[in-house]
């Protein structure tokens, strides 16, 4: 029998379901200590989304199931009004970019390719409860891949890990290896695809990130990521921590978390299958499923334009499409 996850997007369906916290004490704690997070905040907090997705007249069809609607509860600290507007800046990007977020496949040939190029692993979780996620960027530009494709990529890569809640309480801690990088993985990256990309990653895309680390970054491609970090909330850069050599990167690793490639003893590649083998086993068509969200365009395209003036030059990708 397939334990699979099929989610429903009906909003007025009766959720059943009764939630459980059934992760580790340590997660319980991060909860509780840094998301305001017990079960009774909860359970309130759940009812209250769920009600104002189901009064809302602009959303008419979105996931009501706690694992989801965590996702925005747990980004927000708990504050029901702000994990709504959350939502539905997530459901309007969606909707404004569909290049990027849209017909989303793991077991599309692109990025299929991304996933085997090395350029990202998934480490697991630290004694702290965060997910660690490497990513070597030359391996992507080795590759030869578009600013579009590695967008996708990443938009899908942060959907599987919000799938797992011990992600959404212990957040993410991010390494970056540019060893051996050169300016070519930044050639067609204009102003327009790093802003949607930026924002993506940052603002619209519940993720707690709780450090980013980065090493070894080329001279000449200094300027083009302080421009990079333009785009990104000024509380976010306060996590942003750059190092001259590879070995202070590897400080950020736990001892038993060290991959082989940098002296230690995990496989980071059979670390990535497995957590992508999790992924694709406990949900069915879940990033094709997340099309199926449907909001009044016409509202929230002029709510989108309001909120967001410095994007207008951005609106021509609305009509981009993934073959």
């Amino acid at each position: 029998m397939s334990n699979r996850v099929e989610y429903s997007f009906d909003k007025n369906r009766k959720v059943e379901e009764s939630y459980k916290f059934t992760l580790p004490e340590l997660y319980r704690k991060i909860a509780h200590e840094e998301l305001r997070e017990d079960d009774v905040v909860r359970e309130q907090a759940l009812t209250q989304m769920r009600e104002w997705i189901v009064s809302n007249p602009h959303i008419r069809k979105c996931r009501v199931d706690a694992p989801f609607l965590l996702r925005f509860l747990r980004f927000r600290k708990f504050s029901v009004p702000l994990a709504c507007e959350a939502l539905e800046q997530y459901l309007m990007v969606r909707e404004m970019y569909p290049s990027w977020y849209k017909k989303l496949d793991t077991s599309d040939p692109e990025m299929r390719r991304i996933q085997e190029s090395g350029g990202f692993y998934a480490l697991g979780q630290d004694s702290a409860g965060r997910m660690v996620m490497l990513t070597k960027v030359v391996q992507l530009e080795k590759g030869r891949f578009t600013p579009l494709q590695v967008g996708r990529f990443i938009v899908l890569l942060l959907e599987a890990l919000l799938e797992l809640e011990e992600v959404q309480v212990g957040g993410i801690l991010l390494l970056a290896d540019y060893t051996g990088m050169s300016m070519d993985l930044f050639e067609g990256w204009g102003a327009t695809e790093l802003k949607i990309a930026m924002d993506a990653f940052t603002r619209f895309i519940p993720v707690r990130y709780q450090e980013m680390h980065a090493a070894k970054l080329p001279k000449v491609a200094v300027s083009f990521m302080e421009y990079v970090l333009s785009f990104v909330p000024p509380k976010l850069r306060e996590l942003i921590h750059c190092h001259a050599t590879i070995d202070k990167l590897k400080e950020q690793l736990e001892p038993s978390m060290t991959p082989q490639i940098y002296g230690g003893t995990i496989d980071a590649v059979e670390l990535t299958n497995k957590f992508w083998e999790r992924f694709e086993q406990q949900n069915e068509n879940f990033a094709l499923g997340l099309d199926k969200f449907e909001i009044d365009l016409d509202h929230y395209t002029a709510v989108w334009s309001k909120q967001n003036p410095d994007m207008a030059e951005a609106k021509a990708f609305k009509k981009l499409s993934i073959d």
